[in-house]
């Protein structure tokens, strides 16, 4: 199964990625709660996948996914927001996102899980 790592500033989400993907056998590498922090372990782990949130402190997902892009080309990468501006989500998926996972994620109910592992199986292509 793939290693992936986390990047998002909530707790809750991270906890419930986390649960979510170990219990399918993907190992979590990595957990950080900025962008700094997630390039820093992305550069460190060389995860298979990164769940990069977009908006949190000190460095948005945005300019992490710059960077991680400009590390290794080649990143998977899947950005995860609330946001919706379209815009945003275009800018991201653009420029190298593999994927986009809405917030809050929907992976109680079996179509939700269904989609959420699309996702994460398009990420890892």
């Amino acid at each position: 199964m793939a290693r992936i790592l986390i990047v998002d500033d909530s707790k809750f989400i991270v906890q419930v990625l986390q649960k979510t993907l170990e219990s399918d056998g993907h190992e979590v590498v990595g957990k950080g709660t900025d962008g700094v922090e997630g390039f820093e372990l992305f550069k460190e782990q060389k995860p298979d996948l990164t769940l990069l949130d977009i908006t949190m402190p000190n460095r948005d997902g945005r300019d992490c996914l710059e960077d991680i892009l400009k590390h290794d080309e080649h990143a998977h990468v899947i950005m995860i927001s609330a946001i919706k501006d379209q815009e945003v989500i275009d800018f991201c998926l653009n420029i190298g996102a593999k994927g986009f996972l809405n917030k809050p994620l929907s992976v109680g109910s079996e179509e939700g899980i269904k989609a959420f592992y699309n996702t994460i199986n398009n990420g890892l292509q």
